[in-house]
């Protein structure tokens, strides 16, 4: 049963990991597409 308990630990513990990495490349590709799609019309002589 303590095996069972630290083997569930290990995987919420994995879940959060996965989800705090997910959502930050999730951020970083969204606020990459909001600059894509927003700014880049306006710097299209800026590279």
């Amino acid at each position: 049963s303590q095996l069972t308990a630290h083997s569930s630990q290990l995987t919420a513990h994995a879940d959060y990991v996965i989800g705090r990495v997910f959502c930050q490349a999730l951020k970083q590709a969204f606020s990459h597409f909001c600059e894509e799609a927003f700014y880049a019309p306006y710097e299209s002589g800026v590279a």
